[in-house]
């Protein structure tokens, strides 16, 4: 088992050794530079912009379209996006009529 490992070890140090061009780099280097040192992409600088205050607003658009604490988000999502959310809605009008938030517990 250790002769293969080592067999293999110099296979791929022969194999990088080799290779004249830079394209594509060998195994080890592959090796060192995604474990050690990152790719090349990870290190170039970025610029964002961003506005701190634009949640504020975004909140407020948010809160008008979906309601407090998503209720109305959660009640599109439940009645799907295949046309027949009419349908859905009605059905869950008539299961809940009656209901203290959808529970029984208050009913006998």
């Amino acid at each position: 088992m250790k002769l293969l490992i080592f067999l293999g070890a110099c296979g791929m140090l022969c194999h990088a050794a080799s290779s004249q061009t830079r394209d594509p780099p060998g195994p080890i280097e592959n090796f060192i530079r995604t474990n050690f040192v990152g790719h090349p992409v990870i290190h170039d600088q970025q610029t964002w912009i961003f506005d701190p205050d634009i949640s504020l607003k975004r909140r407020k658009q948010f809160v008008e379209l979906n309601g407090d604490k998503s209720v109305y988000l959660i009640e599109r999502l439940g009645l799907g996006i295949d046309g027949r959310a009419d349908e859905r809605l009605a059905k869950q009008r008539q299961r809940d009529e009656g209901h203290l938030g959808g529970l029984n517990y208050f009913q006998p």
